[in-house]
């Protein structure tokens, strides 16, 4: 494994691999695990555009090759993300994440980030880890498209929202 070159986990490429998943033809219905294995895609694929996002606002993207940039990318868990996520969609902000609320307030798009990353979190974990669950195929074709239009929101939210979204992940209030 070398660290020179740094090899990114590209969303879309998630995001294609489970398009591929879900067109297969010729088998009739899709195997549940290529079903699965959709819902688990759909949430890397957030996931990873969440901390790259990160790391490239705390350490800068022209500075991806620098052990602090991973060290920003890899310090955000699971659990962190979904906890603010959750945070931000309450409606009465708690006062230590209130404290760092932009101007305008975090705004819709925050909101919808936030349920898509906790509803993908679940459906992750229901597919990976629950095997007396069956899942459908429009449920999979459903939560690849929240994921996308999540990543879509990411990448357009406005510089203070996404600044305030991104540094309450990487640093907890106190």
């Amino acid at each position: 494994m070398s660290s020179t070159n740094l090899a990114l986990i590209n969303s879309e490429h998630l995001f294609s691999q489970a398009d591929a998943l879900l067109l297969q033809t010729g088998r009739g219905s899709l195997r549940q695990a290529d079903l699965r294995r959709t819902f688990s895609n759909a949430y890397y694929g957030l996931f990873h555009a969440i901390l790259t996002a990160a790391a490239d606002e705390a350490v800068g993207r022209t500075r991806r090759n620098d052990p602090l940039w991973t060290l920003a990318y890899r310090s955000i868990s699971h659990q962190r993300l979904k906890t603010v996520c959750n945070d931000l969609q309450a409606a009465t902000l708690k006062p230590k994440i209130r404290r760092y609320e932009p101007p305008g307030g975090f705004g819709g798009h925050i909101v919808t980030i936030g349920g898509a990353v906790s509803e993908l979190q679940d459906r992750r974990h229901a597919a990976d880890y629950d095997p007396s669950l069956s899942f459908l195929q429009t449920d999979a074709r459903a939560a690849l498209q929240t994921a996308r239009s999540a990543v879509n929101r990411l990448a357009y939210l406005e510089a203070d929202q996404r600044r305030a979204f991104l540094y309450l992940l990487l640093f907890e209030p106190r």
